[in-house]
């Protein structure tokens, strides 16, 4: 027994594992870097990987114009310009870079969500053994299977209100929209829920809600998962 590290030892080392920087505040801009000279969007992901200490890099004018065609992609889809609808391939010859790009992509994304400004909630039905009889007490607690975005719990209407106002204080060239509607399983909760506390959104919120952070996850399957073809 003597031989065995305390707990107090293996918690020392376990915080010690953990990046100096973790919790540090950096914008997006932190993985771009714009070559003048040769009129090239390199994102540093890409061309510096910093959080591999420069292992997995990209080289040559073509792969760094394929990456910034893939980006704009995805800013495209994100502000629901269409791109969102459909299923993004990566073609090439064989060790031209996809499988890594992806992995890379995965990776910073997972990284980037660990960050302030990278944050995303998600939230869980609380308390549910309250007012539902049938529900199994294992089940008192839980959270949307979805991991769903806590505004979608709001109705459409009063959705599109709370969002507009986000929109005139949000100093972005974007703008915010959700028009997602909630899953099955939630969608039941809110219909009992309100039900019960006859229609009373405002209580169902404040007593059966609960908003907590999502991080990106590969391994949990969490925001982000791979499937082999």
């Amino acid at each position: 027994m003597s031989n065995m590290e305390s707990l107090e030892e293996l918690s020392k080392e376990y915080r010690n594992s953990i990046p100096s920087d973790l919790r540090e505040t950096r914008s997006f801009d932190w993985y771009l870097e714009y070559d003048e000279e040769a009129g090239v969007v390199e994102y540093e992901l890409a061309s510096e990987d910093p959080l591999g200490d420069g292992e997995n890099t990209f080289y040559g004018r073509v792969i760094h114009e394929a990456i910034h065609e893939f980006i704009n992609k995805v800013k495209s889809g994100a502000r629901g310009l269409g791109p969102e609808k459909r299923i993004k391939l990566l073609l090439g010859p064989v060790g031209s870079g996809k499988s890594d790009f992806d992995r890379q992509i995965r990776r910073y994304f997972e990284d980037y969500t660990t960050r302030r400004e990278g944050r995303m909630y998600t939230f869980r039905w609380t308390g549910l053994c309250d007012v539902l009889p049938d529900q199994d007490p294992a089940d008192d607690v839980v959270r949307s299977p979805m991991n769903q975005d806590p505004i979608v719990l709001l109705p459409q209407e009063q959705r599109d209100a709370v969002i507009e106002d986000i929109n005139a204080a949000f100093d972005a060239p974007y703008t915010i929209r959700n028009e997602q509607a909630l899953d099955p399983a939630s969608e039941f909760y809110m219909d009992a829920l309100l039900e019960h506390y006859d229609d009373d959104l405002q209580t169902v919120l404040e007593t059966h809600v609960e908003v907590v952070r999502l991080l990106a996850d590969e391994n949990k399957r969490q925001a982000i998962e791979t499937f082999e073809p």
